[in-house]
Parts: structure tokens; sequence; C-alpha cells
């Protein structure tokens, strides 16, 4: 057996624990959430850009640059560029449903405070299987759920159009994430194919 096409799930970690200015900062954006269907999001969709998320922002955009360089291998000149990013918390009887990211290349998670036995559930696009069969074991090849647990500081990237969502939350906590979509922005394509594309995000 051999795989084809790689779906890339990239793993990191912030390799330090958050400030107090920057723990000060997720408690003033969470203080008036809003509700996201099962669970709670800041108003603001623009958190890295804020001051005192400007060090979070530059791991996380290191590790974009790595993302991509490893998946993409690219020599158009062109990158990763955070578009929107907000906060999410979810207590104890909150989860968040499946859904992709649209309008977005790659998106990412940075876990701020979660239980021990916490993380991420991605799923396996099923529109176009017409069959159903009864698994005996789940494998590589036929498993509907990947699940990945993930700890405090830890970053996931992913490609934004894989189905994903998180499990109700069970125990007395807050489960608080930091979340961002991606978007090219540089060179795509070629001149001399007619297809080339210069996005440059404000």
């Amino acid at each position: 057996m051999m795989n084809m096409f790689a779906v890339p799930l990239y793993r990191a970690s912030l390799g330090r624990a958050f400030t107090g200015e920057e723990m000060q900062f997720f408690k003033a954006e969470l203080s008036d959430p809003v509700l996201a269907i099962t669970n709670h999001a800041s108003k603001n969709k623009k958190v890295l850009d804020a001051a005192p998320m400007q060090a979070i922002r530059a791991v996380l955009q290191a590790h974009l640059d790595q993302f991509f360089k490893i998946t993409f291998n690219t020599s158009n000149n062109v990158s990763l560029q955070v578009t929107q990013s907000w906060l999410t918390r979810s207590q104890q009887g909150d989860s968040h449903h499946t859904h992709t990211h649209p309008n977005s290349v790659v998106s990412g998670v940075l876990y701020i405070n979660l239980a021990p036995k916490d993380g991420i559930n991605f799923y396996r696009n099923e529109d176009n299987i017409w069959y159903e069969l009864i698994r005996q074991e789940d494998s590589y090849y036929n498993a509907f759920r990947y699940f990945i647990q993930t700890g405090i500081g830890d970053i996931i990237l992913f490609p934004s159009n894989v189905r994903h969502g998180v499990n109700e939350v069970t125990e007395n906590i807050d489960r608080v994430s930091l979340s961002f979509n991606t978007f090219f922005s540089g060179e795509l394509g070629r001149e001399e194919f007619s297809n080339q594309l210069n996005i440059r995000l404000a």
C-alpha cells in the first residue's frame, strides 16, 4: 500500500508560557463575547493586530512560513498572511460545531487553556462516498475522524477546507483558544501562461 496526495497537518509549540499582559488581553477580549453557535467568540476579529499580541504573531508567522515552505515549495514570490484572528471560549457543556473556513488557505489554532485530554477533531470529506460499510477497526484508509490531542501553547496548522470541530467540554473549565485564517499575499501563476495574479493584502 502507498499513500497519495497527503493532507498536511502541522503541529508546533509556542515554546514559552503566556505573559501576564497576554493573559490580561485574552481576558479583556472575552469579557463580552458573541455567541458562535455552540460556544462564544471575541467580537474582535483582528486580535493579532493588537500590540500585546505582536510577539505571539511573530511566532505564528514563522510557523506559517515553515508550513508554506514544506507543503507548497513554490518559486513564486508569495507568502501566507494572517487575514482574521479571534479568540474562542467554550465552557462546560459547550462544543465547537463541525465546520470549514471559507476564503482562507491555511487556518490555525493556538491553545491558551484546555483540559488535560482535550484536542481537535478532523473529519474525512465523505461527500463523494456513495456506500456505507461498517468498519471493524479504524485505519489510515477508512477512518472518518482523526483526533489530535493538544496542550497549552500548542499550535496547529491545517488546510482551511478540512472539516474540523471540538467535542463537548465536560470539565468545569474555560477552554480558550486563538484561531486565525490566512490568504496568499504576493505573486501567483505565470505571466507567460496568462494566469498571473498579484495579491497584496492590506
